[in-house]
């Protein structure tokens, strides 16, 4: 950012001394020159465009409703201030007023916007770049991708052009559009710093938020939220949702909602009143350079599956547990939150194309989605009774015992849990991620692996791993299932 500026800078005392009669310049510097007057041109055409779409929105919020925050999430929360509370971030605002953006859709007054901005609201007033003004109202919301949809009694409006987000590359230039700090039609540029952000900023004690965030260094503050994020052909590409803050001000990068993620939404919403996202039923990984070392892969690739639920799409479709996943329809994903968004774009009943690599193996597996979570999921097999030992293995830092009686009522494991469990974590183990509690009920090391229901079993896996290589862990934590890598000492 900082070399950036500089060189702008450079760019604009070039542009200047052309205008102020200074030495000859160069072809180089007249190219530059024109292309500060071009990006200038484009910028004005842009925001010309773009503004009468983004309109700002005055929220009155329902007292027993009052967000935790005041109209804007703010996802890091930095410590530099002594003697802060850590929970100073969440502590309700005690003024009910707050400003949000929002971007017409249609010509007949369908407008998005984010959920933390309407979702609660108790009134509505939207106001257009001309100071037109109207009440509106709430057509339905999502809090698991911070999306809305509000609706005005309006005809003939100018709605935004609607781009790909999945286009959208690290480094190309964008335009934020919206009303920060109460400054309506506010335009703001910068880049697209990173995309795929998952920053864990949707707090709705929801397992399944769906965060997939374009990251760009373009100046956002509060009131920004529900606004334009938009490319050079003035195409919206994201919804303005959050910033990176230690003062609730801006101090260096936002996030925006991919449109491709929040269209679909809000057509759902548009269509039904609700989302109708499609389910697959599986808990994912991304794929580490530890892990791709222990299932075989030659470099960090795809989404590994840490857990296939019981009675689901993906186990009807027979994906199992350490299958990695390298493609969904075509499109390579390398992150989890990207699997999770590419099939919450799809509906339940629609049917996706997964390329998965299984051991050594290739495999193309299609997956009719589902709608939801089932609210019961099935035990694990009977495990057969265990008598009670005790295995220290030094070499790797952990100790295990066979699960017994006693071990399940001190630690509250589920009864019928198959493999051994953790009660003593060496500092190398506790880096990998084991904690005491762990039960281990498989290991794998490329092309190696083998279940574990005891302590022999766990003896004898750890003996037959590669010293130097990591090896990866399946671990059953609180009901969770994923995978732990942990590289063997030589």
């Amino acid at each position: 950012m900082k070399h950036r500026t500089i060189a702008l800078f450079g760019l604009i005392a070039l542009l200047l001394s052309a205008t102020t009669g200074e030495a000859a310049l160069t072809p180089e510097e007249k190219q530059a020159i024109a292309q500060i007057r071009a990006y200038n041109t484009a910028f004005k055409a842009i925001a010309r465009e773009v503004t009468p779409s983004v309109v700002t929105i005055n929220v009155t919020l329902k007292a027993e409703d009052m967000p935790r925050r005041r109209g804007f999430p703010f996802p890091f929360d930095f410590d530099e201030r002594p003697n802060r509370r850590p929970d100073r971030r969440l502590q309700p605002m005690p003024d009910p007023q707050t400003t949000g953006s929002g971007i017409v859709i249609t010509a007949d007054g369908y407008i998005l916007t984010n959920h933390h901005v309407a979702g609660n609201a108790d009134k509505l007033t939207v106001t257009f770049s001309d100071n037109r003004e109207y009440d509106a109202e709430l057509v339905g919301s999502d809090p698991r991708t911070d999306i809305a949809v509000i609706k005005i009694d309006a005809k003939g409006l100018k709605p935004a052009t609607i781009g790909k987000s999945d286009a959208v590359v690290i480094g190309e230039w964008v335009l934020a559009i919206g009303a920060p700090l109460n400054l309506k039609s506010t335009v703001t540029a910068g880049i697209v710093s990173a995309v795929g952000r998952n920053i864990g900023i949707l707090q709705n004690n929801d397992s399944f938020n769906i965060e997939d965030f374009i990251q760009t260094d373009a100046a956002i503050n509060p009131g920004n939220s529900g606004g334009a994020l938009v490319n050079l052909n003035g195409e919206v590409i994201g919804v303005n949702t959050a910033i990176a803050t230690s003062n609730r001000s801006f101090i260096g990068y936002g996030f925006a909602v991919p449109i491709d993620l929040a269209k679909k939404v809000m057509d759902d919403i548009i269509a039904h009143g609700n989302v109708k996202r499609g389910y697959i039923g599986i808990s994912l990984r991304t794929v580490d350079a530890g892990t791709a070392e222990a299932f075989g892969l030659d470099r960090p690739k795809g989404v590994l599956i840490n857990e296939v639920l019981p009675n689901t799409p993906a186990a009807k479709a027979n994906l199992k547990e350490g299958d990695i996943v390298l493609s969904v329809g075509g499109q390579p994903v390398n992150r989890s939150n990207q699997l999770q968004s590419l099939i919450a774009r799809k509906h339940p009943g629609d049917t996706v194309t997964l390329a998965v690599r299984r051991n050594t193996e290739d495999l193309t597996i299609r997956v009719t989605l589902g709608e939801r979570l089932p609210e019961d999921i099935a035990s694990a097999d009977d495990a057969p009774e265990k008598e009670e030992e005790n295995a220290s293995v030094s070499e790797i830092g952990l100790t295990v015992h066979d699960i017994t009686q006693t071990l399940i009522e001190i630690h509250g494991i589920p009864e019928n849990t198959t493999g051994v469990i953790v009660t003593a974590v060496s500092s190398e183990a506790h880096t990998a991620g084991f904690t005491t509690g762990d039960i281990i009920y498989g290991v794998r090391q490329s092309p190696f692996q083998q279940d574990i229901k005891t302590v022999h079993d766990f003896e004898t896996a750890v003996s037959k791993l590669k010293k130097g290589k990591t090896a990866a862990f399946s671990v059953n934590r609180s009901s969770s299932r994923f995978f732990l890598s942990l590289k063997i000492p030589e």
